[in-house]
């Protein structure tokens, strides 16, 4: 007879290998998070920014 009532719960080496997965990605965004913003994405950004305010009259409407 086969035990199922840890039915849908990770085993402890899964929980460790998920931990690590999980620390490794929060330190690579972080990472991220500090790299400056290309200046052309703010240009682009920046331009967004005023159709929106001008209604979108620019052709996005």
């Amino acid at each position: 007879m086969i035990d199922k009532s840890n039915k849908g719960r990770a085993n402890p080496a899964d929980r460790g290998t998920t931990d690590a997965i999980a620390s490794q990605l929060k330190r690579y965004y972080k990472s991220v998070e500090q790299e400056p913003i290309p200046d052309q994405l703010l240009d682009l950004l920046e331009q967004l920014d005023q159709a929106e305010r001008s209604g979108g009259k620019n052709g996005s409407n």
